[in-house]
């Protein structure tokens, strides 16, 4: 299963960081459809907070893959910007956040789980 954990600070629930890991056991590996939704939803989240924020790459965005289909994916919000810069990154996070819990209800069927949300504060 995949584990996402959206991470929020608790004084104004903006998102800190979107942390995944897992694999989701849909398919086989390399042509896992949900894997491969999930995976896609953070490069892009990852790009648009380089391209639109400014934001560079080891700032956001961590990757590991581990042994087997495992792979571990950290997506972090810089805490520096305009206000402007800090609301895209928000708008972006949310988004992502939004693909992933979509993926999550498309998926997952009474006791047969691919992807777990969890929310942090």
């Amino acid at each position: 299963m995949i584990t996402v954990i959206v991470d929020r600070k608790s004084e104004d629930r903006s998102i800190r960081g979107i942390y995944v890991e897992g694999h989701s056991g849909y398919g086989k590996s390399g042509s896992d459809i949900v894997c491969a939704g999930i995976s896609t939803l953070c490069y892009a989240a990852a790009n648009a907070l380089e391209d639109i924020c400014g934001y560079g790459t080891d700032e956001v965005a961590t990757v590991h893959e581990s042994e087997g289909d495992d792979v571990f994916f950290r997506i972090s919000v810089p805490d520096r910007g305009t206000d402007e810069v800090r609301n895209n990154a928000q708008v972006i996070m949310r988004t992502c956040e939004l693909g992933m819990i979509n993926v999550a209800g498309s998926v997952n069927e009474g006791q047969r789980r691919f992807v777990e949300i969890i929310h942090s504060n």
